[in-house]
């Protein structure tokens, strides 16, 4: 009978202490869901570095993303010199900056550590025809977007700073020209 007491004197206890850490729980992911949705809305204010010596003005308030691109369509390309269908896609992206030059701008977006000298060697390998950015300041264009799950991402702007489309993995080429196409209009 002592035993019997015992056992469910346990038993509660143990159920207290389990609803006790679930509700701690809840507590921490309301805060951690907190600080997400904060820092998605941090405004932030810095320039996109490009190996030509150019820059690009990014300016996000709330959740609207500006940037001075020669108001132009702007197509972020997010990639790695190791990433296998991030080089796949360079001649396709090549052929779509020659073409619709005059309305649009790719700007090469990379999210790895390497010099500038390493990055212009790569550049001339790959015979990359676009701009490149590179530096600290591509961490928090990945961030300010929403962050970058995968590689290659890409995010199509119109010249008036507005999302078209986001992508994902490599793209066909006649897709992502159609949505040029709307995003120069």
């Amino acid at each position: 009978m002592k035993i019997k007491k015992i056992l469910l004197l346990v038993a509660i206890s143990c159920l207290f202490v389990a609803c006790s850490n679930d509700k701690e729980k809840q507590q921490n992911d309301v805060n951690l869901s907190t600080e997400a949705s904060i820092n998605q809305s941090d405004d932030m204010n810095f320039k996109l570095n490009l190996i030509d010596g150019g820059s690009i003005s990014v300016k996000k308030e709330n959740t609207v993303l500006n940037f001075n691109d020669e108001d132009k369509a702007t197509l972020f390309v997010f990639f790695t010199t190791w990433c296998t269908p991030c080089i796949a896609e360079i001649p396709h992206l090549n052929k779509l900056q020659e073409k619709y030059n005059n309305d649009f701008n790719i700007v090469g977006v990379l999210l790895e550590d390497k010099s500038n000298d390493e990055i212009q060697k790569f550049i001339e390998q790959h015979k990359i025809s676009y701009k490149v950015a590179n530096g600290e300041n591509n961490y928090l264009l990945a961030k300010a977007l929403g962050g970058v799950n995968g590689i290659p991402t890409m995010f199509l702007y119109n010249k008036h700073s507005k999302l078209i489309n986001q992508y994902l993995g490599l793209i066909p080429e006649e897709m992502l020209e159609i949505d040029i196409q709307k995003a120069i209009l």
